[in-house]
């Protein structure tokens, strides 16, 4: 099932050895391009990060899986929780640094962005920790996790991606999950958006099910909108209202990001669905892999798509790769300029999922019209049918509870 590592060896897969430094070291890098001078230094993160997307396809994978008692050791170990931790104050810290530089240091306008971007890249990757520590059990790091996401304003991430998008990916139901033939640029307005309306209703019903008002504090959606108003109030009573463009200008970049990242991990896969409008269990097949190593550092080993998406409580120190997944020709890195530019995505891709779409494993889900007509006979009469009509429906809203609680 998965791939063997050497029976006496041992080795730890590249994440499991480096954990979050790389995210910090990144973290930082608006900082270093300062130190230097500013200038065109203040674009050093964009430039590491096209560096990091060159070399990805050159470095190779990293395919190491742990044996099972090693498993459970590194699973065990507060080290990598404590690495997972240190990422929020960096966010933090940079966030302010970024402020400082932008509102109280005299730039021109390519200095500016520069900086822009700097930030928004160093902010937005150190925040895909926050998506490991959202799915964690123990309440400290869920929190820290939240706070993560707050530079961001990407909180609702929390709500929509642990609640509804593991309960419909590879389905209709999944504003996330992409379609075979769908154009990037309709799908990142398309699922920002709708992520977003997501994590209100499942918010708004779970409130209705314990019988409590919309705006009750246990209302995720609701603390979460007061902590990212009062960080912009800190920001502005530090930095002026200059502070204001610079906060939306770190929302819209990382979720952009996201999004496309998105685009390329459920990519025209979908899941069986069953007679009472319900999809099968997620599978391996129903997430594309990559193993680079590059990749697997910057993105906290999220890019094992498959076997997070079926051991959803599996920390990304164990991760494995699943030999029955899909896999993408390159790694995030590489993919994610790819998937910006339609023809090549096209030209790169499709081939790749219609030959997936040969072994049988998943139903085509695609934009209607864009299949060829070999996989489109492949589709089921009426897949995709919604029993209940809405975005939010009593699976998501069983999950919030499991995790949330009930509204006290």
């Amino acid at each position: 099932m998965n791939t063997a590592t050497a029976e006496n060896a041992h080795p730890l897969s590249i994440v499991a050895k480096v954990t979050t430094l790389p995210h910090l070291i990144f973290g930082i890098l608006p900082v270093i391009g300062y130190l230097l001078g500013g200038g065109i230094f203040h674009w050093l993160t964009l430039f590491v990060y096209l560096g990091l997307t060159l070399i990805d396809p050159m470095v190779g994978n990293d395919e190491t899986n742990h044996n099972p008692a090693d498993e459970a050791e590194l699973e065990g170990k507060l080290f990598y929780r404590i690495m997972l931790w240190a990422t929020a104050p960096a966010a933090i810290l940079v966030t302010m640094f970024g402020h400082w530089v932008l509102t109280q240091t005299t730039l021109s306008g390519w200095e500016i962005a520069g900086m822009l971007v700097s930030l928004a890249l160093a902010t937005g990757f150190l925040a895909t920790v926050a998506h490991e520590l959202c799915h964690h059990y123990q309440p400290i790091d869920r929190l820290v996790g939240d706070i993560l996401f707050v530079p961001i304003f990407m909180c609702d991430f929390h709500i929509y991606h642990n609640f509804h998008h593991h309960t419909h990916v590879a389905s209709p139901n999944d504003p996330a999950s992409a379609r075979y033939g769908e154009p990037i640029y309709p799908f990142l307005i398309r699922s920002i958006i709708k992520k977003t309306q997501s994590a209100w209703q499942i918010e708004k019903l779970r409130m209705e099910r314990n019988g409590k008002p919309t705006w009750h504090p246990t209302n995720l959606m609701a603390r979460f909108i007061v902590m990212q108003a009062a960080w912009v109030v800190f920001l502005v009573s530090l930095f002026g209202l200059w502070s204001i463009p610079i906060c939306m200008f770190q929302y819209i970049f990382p979720r952009l990001l996201l999004a496309v990242a998105d685009y390329l991990e459920h990519y025209g896969l979908g899941r069986n669905q069953l007679a009472d409008g319900s999809y099968e269990k997620v599978r391996p097949n129903h997430a594309w892999d990559d193993s680079t190593l590059v990749s697997s550092m910057l993105f906290c080993q999220i890019d094992r798509h498959s076997d997070h998406h079926t051991n959803v409580s599996r920390p990304y120190q164990i991760l494995r790769v699943m030999d029955e997944a899909p896999r993408l020709p390159h790694g995030y890195l590489t993919m994610i300029p790819i998937a910006l530019i339609l023809p090549l995505w096209r030209r790169r891709m499709h081939p790749i999922v219609e030959a997936y779409y040969d072994k049988g494993g998943v139903i085509p889900y695609a934009m209607p019209g864009s299949l060829p007509e070999k996989y489109a006979a492949m589709v089921p009469e009426g897949w995709g049918w919604d029993p209940k009509n809405s975005d939010a429906d009593n699976a998501a809203i069983t999950v919030a509870q499991q995790e949330a609680g009930p509204a006290d």
